[in-house]
């Protein structure tokens, strides 16, 4: 039985957030603009833990103020041609391990994005889980096209959504939480784009884990067989069911909701560690995975023999760093 290698793209396989950077490159101040959506989807799925809510469904939500500005999907497949940087040794890493493994790509983006990724490693469009959706499917009408061009400017001016370890809102953020939540949950399900943002599910959260069960059935294989690579909010249950049911479970520069909820933790500036890994996991499984400072300087702990908080600082200091690298070219 060939082993399964399932990775998320933007982190581990990409330098990039697409999505942050498509906004900050057609919306004004864009880039603000999808922080404060990122931090109200972040709240709601892991401090409120709304019911229904899905972990990526801040690229919903910027979905109608793109339409406004006359984004169409072929202004953003161009992007993403000129845009995409792969983290460097996933290439390589990528075509060594398919030789021994299958690889899959779940990922939250969209297919304008993940495609070219799939694209530059060589990988079959068959093998990609992403957030469908098509731009050019939805035609906004004039009068609701003024009204996301007027709201901008408002959400512009919100205070960012953040809470400290108990859950409690930073000064200024509940004000945020509450014009969103009125916005997004109350008055856009009235509007005629809803009927289109409805329809697309984000690939995030829950769906991530729902997908690895899906490649599994696919392949007639089992839990045991599977290594999963994360780095975010949005691969959190994939990593703890993976984990959970005797997988790899990998936070490859993660944040602190990827860190807890993998089995191993890895910091690395490039990827070869998980070519090794991989690599490792296909000839000895998981008992052959070797913890401590390994290869060109790269961190292998795993949570039960390590200093967690230490290795999550230092995975989330190299995860700003290699982002840092590509938004100082873009910018």
């Amino acid at each position: 039985m060939r082993r399964i290698y399932i990775t998320d793209c933007e982190g581990s396989v990409a330098k990039n957030d697409i999505a942050c950077q498509i906004a900050a490159a057609f919306l004004p101040e864009g880039r603000k603009l999808m922080s404060r959506l990122n931090e109200f989807d972040a709240y709601l799925g892991a401090i409120e833990r709304t019911s229904g809510h899905i972990y990526g469904s801040a690229l919903r939500y910027i979905l109608p103020f793109l339409k406004a500005a006359g984004v169409t999907d072929g202004v953003v497949r161009n992007f993403c041609k000129q845009q995409t940087r792969l983290v460097e040794g996933a290439e390589e890493a990528l075509t060594s391990i398919r030789e021994t493994m299958d690889v899959y790509v779940v990922s939250t983006s969209y297919p304008h994005f993940v495609e070219e990724v799939a694209e530059q490693i060589a990988l079959e469009v068959s093998n990609l889980f992403c957030t469908r959706v098509s731009l050019d499917e939805y035609a906004m009408g004039e009068r609701e096209q003024k009204v996301f061009l007027g709201l901008t400017n408002a959400f512009l001016q919100l205070p960012p959504i953040s809470w400290n370890e108990t859950g409690v809102l930073s000064a200024g953020a509940l004000f945020s939480l509450d014009s969103l939540k009125a916005f997004l949950l109350e008055r856009l399900p009235t509007l005629p784009v809803n009927g289109w943002i409805k329809k697309i599910d984000p690939m995030g959260g829950i769906r991530k884990a729902e997908a690895i069960i899906e490649i599994i059935n696919r392949n007639n294989a089992s839990m045991e067989d599977v290594m999963y690579i994360g780095n975010a909010i949005t691969d959190a249950d994939a990593l703890f069911l993976v984990k959970k049911h005797g997988g790899v479970s990998i936070s490859f520069n993660g944040n602190r909701y990827a860190a807890f909820n993998a089995e191993y933790m890895v910091v690395s500036r490039d990827a070869e560690i998980l070519k090794e890994l991989a690599q490792t996991f296909h000839r000895s499984g998981k008992r052959g995975i070797i913890e401590g400072t390994v290869g060109k300087g790269a961190f292998v702990g795993r949570h039960a023999n390590c200093d967690v908080n230490n290795v999550i600082a230092l995975s989330e200091q190299m995860k700003m760093e290699i982002h840092g690298e590509l938004t100082g070219n873009f910018e």
